[in-house]
């Protein structure tokens, strides 16, 4: 099943399209992401490392 997202203008606006994650990265569409962040109280940050399997930056 593909990831469908919203293509959105490089202000962060929505332009109505929806394009695969496949599209966007293809085509350069602007789309949302997030990111999230866990850090303890003595600071020290946990890190994913990402999928081998992914096309952009596999394994970082």
């Amino acid at each position: 099943m593909k990831e469908m997202l919203d293509v959105l203008t490089e202000y962060g606006e929505f332009t109505g399209t929806v394009a695969s994650r496949e599209e966007c990265h293809k085509n350069g569409y602007w789309h949302r992401a997030v990111y999230g962040f866990i850090i303890d109280r003595n600071l020290n940050v946990l890190l994913q490392k990402r999928s081998l399997n992914k096309k952009l930056w596999p394994g970082k």
